[in-house]
């Protein structure tokens, strides 16, 4: 054991050295781009709807029965989900409500975490690549105890697993539903500074490039954790694979020398990973004082140096970009706008439906408190039986999308649906705040006035339809990105290497270390990928070239400094989707598919 904690403790090293580097480099460039954000700021989408603000109520709370960590007994405790999408527990409700010190038995960071409804299911697939993985016979194996029925599943695969029952298939269905949004929404990085937001999770994922793990990597979790798991999933690849092969006896007594050597790897992982992180960071909060105001000085000779090596690049890689991009992007284009829109246009309208039955329905009661009285109003469009009907048009993605993985395969269609019906959730959200905030301005008389209301229904339903078109279009471009994207610059890099790294020597030594070549590159592909996604969502909505009125979706090639950025899965809550009445393109798909080359 000895040879593989040296070989861990070498492995971990190898990763944080890399780390270190992309991650400083990625601080300096976030910070450029900060700076040229605010000299070239772009226009904000024309959305018509008031956003409501940080919500700051409990989003659900009820019991539950989980099972404990150490002692796999069963115990009803009383659930309570933040504002922050983390979950705590207590031994009771009144517990729970006895005060800001209320004792938790414990709470729940679901950042990297995965909730699945059928655990016996997707505990025995585990136990099935575990036994295809070390070379056993799954028929030998003993069986897991099965779980009960309405057991649903918190699984991470390097952290605590959660097995949570509920008392009947409603109660079932609305914690799977919010637990998936605490998953979705739930924000690791315990620092909350802008660059480093931006920085850490393109050095992860550069750093797993540089290490040869192409891929289009999901970060989750704190910054040790993300690195920890970087590691273990390093050593995975290039040592512990030989370890587990060299395991001999039976099953029980194999998987119990596994975990082990798993607990002895993590304890050395973490023992390297706290220390270099806290190193690296020091580093870089050293760095941003000295760096930043060269940087505003330097701005000019920066974007023309920019300027010149774009040039460069585009001179040298319109050969390569061209027929990648015609045989990986532009056959798939037309199709999955199609396989998109369709079932956003349908959940939008169902949620019109829901919205204006619920806005009908008010009633102030006789209240004097307005905000009060939005109470039940406030809460339906986060309720998984209040926003079925919109939710379940919005899945009708999923079967086209799945299709696609026999190509994408780094695919996750529901992931997408996901993505969607939470678009539809808020833009829901969005109206009934906007048609609050009406009432409240009219003042407290408005509660009654039904007139009012309805005038202020009307009003608000045209600016709610209306950012609802923005939104699906806006989502269909997000969805075609992030499915084209992956494969789309994994065969980029390998191919335009040879022709990226002489050009380097074009940047003055002065802008070395703020201009990046890679990063430039990136910016000029996604800016074609745009604009070959732009042309075709935009013919499916039936918007010419010459409409000023267009949402503006992406960026042209020409000015996509930050696409790279954007492009990594972020879990935006403003982002929505919507149902549009417009025709059906009558021409043949096959005649859209955009055909962009690099141009200056």
């Amino acid at each position: 054991m000895g040879d593989v904690q040296k070989e861990v403790a070498d492995c971990a090293q190898k990763v944080c050295k890399v780390f270190t580097v992309q991650y400083t480099k990625a601080y300096t460039l976030a910070l450029v781009r900060l700076i040229k954000e605010e000299k070239n700021k772009k226009p904000k989408p024309d959305y018509h709807l008031t956003t409501r603000p940080t919500w700051d109520k409990e989003y659900k709370s009820g019991y539950l029965v989980k099972e404990g960590g150490k002692t796999k007994n069963w115990k009803k405790r009383w659930f309570v989900v933040r504002p922050n999408w983390t979950c705590d527990y207590y031994v009771d409700e009144a517990t729970a409500n006895s005060g800001p010190k209320a004792k938790k038995k414990g709470s729940i960071n679901f950042c990297g975490y995965w909730v699945n409804t059928d655990p016996n299911d997707s505990t025995i697939g585990r136990l099935r690549k575990l036994a295809d993985r070390m070379g056993i016979d799954f028929s030998s194996l003993p069986l897991p105890k099965p779980y009960p029925p309405l057991t649903l599943e918190l699984y991470h695969s390097r952290r605590r697993c959660y097995y949570i029952t509920a008392a009947n298939k409603e109660e079932f269905d609305d914690w799977v539903a919010q637990f998936r949004n605490c998953c979705w929404y739930a924000r690791g990085l315990t620092i909350d500074e802008e660059c480093h937001r931006r920085a850490f999770p393109v050095a992860a994922r550069k750093t797993r490039w540089e290490l040869g793990r192409w891929s289009w990597w999901s970060n989750s979790g704190s910054e040790e954790q993300i690195l920890a798991e970087m590691i273990a999933d390093e050593l995975d690849y290039d040592i512990m694979g030989k370890v587990y092969g060299k395991l001999v006896g039976p099953w029980v007594i194999r998987n119990m020398l596994r975990t082990k050597a798993q607990k002895v790897v993590d304890s050395a992982v973490m023992a390297v990973v706290k220390p270099a992180w806290s190193a690296m960071y020091k580093g870089v909060e050293a760095l941003r004082p000295k760096i930043e105001p060269k940087i505003r000085d330097m701005v000019e000779p920066i974007f023309d140096a920019e300027k010149n090596v774009m040039d460069k690049i585009k001179d040298g890689v319109n050969g390569v970009i061209r027929p990648i991009q015609e045989e990986h992007v532009n056959p798939y284009l037309a199709r999955i706008v199609d396989i998109v829109r369709k079932p956003m246009a349908e959940g939008f309208a169902e949620a019109f439906k829901i919205w204006e039955k619920k806005i009908t329905e008010y009633d102030n009661k006789g209240k004097g408190d307005l905000q009060a009285s939005f109470s039940e109003l406030d809460w339906f469009p986060r309720s998984y039986w209040e926003m079925r009907d919109a939710t379940n048009k919005a899945e009708g993605m999923y079967d086209g999308l799945r299709d696609l993985q026999v190509i994408f395969t780094d695919l996750w269609p529901w992931s997408l649906c996901w993505h969607a019906t939470s678009a539809i959730r808020k833009t829901t959200d969005n109206a009934v705040y906007t048609w609050e905030q009406c009432l409240v301005k009219a003042g407290d008389g408005a509660g009654s006035d039904k007139a009012q209301q309805e005038k202020f229904k009307q009003e608000t339903l045209a600016k709610f339809k209306h950012d609802a078109d923005l939104a699906t279009h806006k989502f269909s471009a997000k969805v075609m990105k992030l499915i084209l994207l992956p494969p789309f610059e994994a065969l980029l890099h390998p191919a335009a290497k040879h022709i990226i790294e002489p050009i380097a020597s074009a940047i003055p030594d002065a802008l070395q270390e703020f201009i990046d070549i890679k990063q430039n590159f990136e910016d000029l592909y996604n800016g074609i990928l745009d604009d070959a996604i732009t042309s075709v969502v935009n013919h499916s909505f039936g918007i010419m070239p010459a409409d000023k009125s267009a949402p503006a979706i992406a960026a042209s090639s020409s000015s996509s400094s930050s696409s790279s950025t954007t492009t990594t899965t972020t879990h935006n809550e403003g982002e929505s989707s919507k149902s549009t009445e417009s025709e059906e393109p009558k021409s043949d798909t096959t005649t859209v598919q955009a055909e962009v080359t690099v141009s200056s």
